[in-house]
């Protein structure tokens, strides 16, 4: 099934380097935007993106939690400062490929997680025929709290009603032990897969798949960053997660 309308979260192990603090991979961004841009022009699809904090806000939140209990203000300013930087550079990237972006930092529609969000700005975007860009982030409320990616993908994905969910990785899909790709992936499973963690604060792959249970989505898959055109394209790509 063609995708059209399709949330896309672009993972921060795809679009940055994890081993270096905010270091953007560039390549990598480059042709996960043109294969987003190329579907795009070709089916008019709705399609909202969102992008993870990788090298940038995963790093400075695991730095700050080595020093400290609690994300204090100036902490919080850290962290945004870090994802605004990779916003932009996604952003850039965007207009470069000719998409019309509009950006929606987390934090200036959310409170102080993704239930309490003004969502008005990216829907009015998205019905505007641009592609609306948010992202996980960090939020001030008494202290300094953490907007997921993940979680703004499936709340924007379920709120717009969208066909598909598309989380674009650095890897082909789901994994098990032994580095085989699992293809379908029930709520009732019981497997093992392989999990890494490097600067990652939201809890990692395996939170990831019980975020996409969540999702209502008719399409929702874990892909390789290589098959984002082809997984809107409704080809049987990555691990197919099937949440009812």
């Amino acid at each position: 099934m063609k995708c059209k309308s399709a949330v896309i979260k672009l993972g921060g192990s795809l679009i940055t380097d994890k081993s270096s603090p905010r270091t953007i991979n560039w390549d990598s961004l480059n042709d996960s935007i043109l294969q987003i841009y190329k579907y795009y022009k070709e089916s008019n699809a709705k399609i909202v993106l969102v992008h993870g904090g990788g090298s940038f806000g995963h790093y400075e939140v695991d730095k700050i939690r080595k020093t400290r209990n609690v994300i204090d203000s100036f902490s919080t300013s850290l962290i945004q400062e870090s994802m605004l930087t990779l916003a932009l550079a996604v952003l850039k990237s965007s207009i470069n490929s000719g998409i019309p972006a509009s950006l929606h930092p987390a934090h200036t529609i959310c409170k102080s997680n993704v239930k309490d969000c003004n969502y008005y700005p990216i829907i009015n975007d998205l019905n505007n025929g641009l592609i609306p860009i948010t992202y996980g982030d960090a939020v001030f409320d008494g202290e300094g709290k953490i907007i997921s990616g993940d979680d703004l993908s499936v709340q924007i994905s379920n709120i717009i009603n969208s066909d598909c969910l598309i989380f674009a990785t650095d890897v082909e899909g789901i994994l098990d032990e032994k580095g085989n790709l699992i293809r379908e992936l029930r709520r009732d499973q019981n497997i093992n897969i392989i999990n890494r963690n490097v600067f990652d604060v939201t809890g990692g792959i395996i939170n990831k798949i019980n975020k996409a249970f969540n999702s209502k989505s008719n399409n929702i898959r874990i892909v390789s960053g290589k098959e984002i055109y082809n997984a809107l394209n409704g080809e049987d790509v990555g691990t197919k997660i099937i949440s009812l």
